[in-house]
Order: structure tokens, then C-alpha cells, then sequence
């Protein structure tokens, strides 16, 4: 029993107590919204290439200390099994993340932190849409992989792919 409790006070003591405010980020994803959706099925009339693919687009709107990022999806899902004139859906929509700087930071940084952190914090939710509305369509697999964000960060940041619009406020 005594054993029990050391393991149990030695997992405590690992613990790292992120309730305080120096170990919060000063910019929080207050809210996820789907903005827009459309499905639409695939009729592929010709023996072209009927590979599933997909491709996004990030852009934000930085208004203060707030900023509006977009996600905007395109997947097309081709399918084995299904009605012969189907033989795929297209799924596009956009999420838009609502950020809020919690101190002082301009508007270029604020969009800055954006263009780092939009598909980090926005492509799960990508995901877990894109999985639920296919699946409800009559597929049966994640349509959009799990990528890793830092690699595909880099290439989107370096070849200067995400749109940034700063609005100026009266005051700045």
C-alpha cells in the first residue's frame, strides 16, 4: 500500500501546473466556426485520374487585437463502392478561428502568430468535419490526413501562401 503511494506522489510531482498566467499563451483561439459547406458527388465521365486529394488555403483578417483566420478545404473523395453515376464527392468548406491577443500586440504581430499557428490549431477540426460529413455521405474513411503542421507551416509561411489583411482602427 505504501508503494501505491509513492508512485501516486511521484505522478503528482510531474505534473506541470499550467493554471497560472505565465505559462498561457497570450493569444487564445476563442471560438471555431463553420463558415460555409457544400458537398457536391463526382461524375467522372471520361477514364481520367480518379485519385482522392486535397488542398486548403489559409487567410486572415486582423482587426486590433482580434483576428479572424480561415481554413478553407477542398477534398475530393473518390469511392469504390457506391451508385454507378457516382463515383466521388467534393467536399469544400471553410472554418474560421476567432483569435484574441490577450495584451498589447499589434496588429502585425497578431498576424504574424496567425499565419504560425491557423493550421495547427484549425486542422483537427478540419478533419473531424471532413471525416463526419463523407462518412454521413456513405464513406467510410478519414478523408484528410494527419499532416505535420510545422513542415507544412514552413513551405506556407516561406513561400509567403497565407494572406494576411491588416484593417486599421480610428486610434492606430
Amino acid at each position: 500500500m505504501a508503494r501505491k503511494k509513492k508512485q501516486v506522489a511521484k505522478k503528482e510531482e510531474n505534473l506541470v501546473d499550467v493554471s497560472t498566467e505565465e505559462t498561457q499563451y497570450i493569444v487564445q483561439c476563442e471560438d471555431v466556426r463553420l463558415i460555409t459547406s457544400n458537398l457536391s458527388p463526382i461524375i467522372v465521365e471520361d477514364d481520367s485520374k480518379k485519385d482522392s486529394n486535397f488542398a486548403f488555403l489559409v487567410r486572415a483578417v486582423v482587426e486590433g487585437t482580434t483576428a479572424y483566420s480561415y481554413l478553407d478545404v477542398l477534398a475530393n473523395h473518390f469511392i469504390d463502392e457506391g451508385p454507378v453515376e457516382v463515383e466521388g464527392f467534393q467536399l469544400r468548406f471553410v472554418l474560421m478561428g476567432t483569435f484574441e491577443a490577450h495584451s498589447e500586440m499589434s496588429p502585425e504581430d497578431l498576424g504574424e502568430f496567425v499565419k504560425m499557428y491557423t493550421l495547427s490549431i484549425l486542422w483537427p477540426y478540419a478533419r473531424e468535419y471532413a471525416t463526419d460529413q463523407i462518412r454521413r455521405a456513405g464513406g467510410d474513411i478519414m478523408v484528410l490526413p494527419i499532416i505535420n503542421p510545422q513542415v507544412v507551416t514552413e513551405h506556407i509561411v516561406e513561400n509567403d501562401l497565407v494572406e494576411v489583411e491588416i484593417i486599421k482602427t480610428e486610434q492606430e
